[in-house]
């Protein structure tokens, strides 16, 4: 597939499976992003995969606590 190709043919996913999705393709998916230029090739990136749903509510319910108050302010 070409560039174009890939571009004219693209899809929005608004539905999504409940099902996990090995490390094998998580890390193609992180390894092609990856290779995005980047601005004077600046690549400090760190990633953390998170599976378990109780982890990742816990994840989101940190990330809502941190957000608060710059939403207060915004107000």
């Amino acid at each position: 597939m070409d560039l174009y190709e890939a571009i004219y043919n693209r899809r929005i996913v608004r539905d999504f499976e409940d099902k996990s999705v090995s490390d094998d393709i998580i890390e193609k998916i992180i390894d092609a992003g990856l290779q995005a230029p980047t601005h004077d090739h600046l690549r400090d990136w760190e990633f953390v995969v998170i599976k378990d749903d109780k982890d990742k509510e816990s994840v989101l319910q940190f990330i809502r606590k941190g957000v608060e108050p710059q939403l207060e302010i915004l107000k």
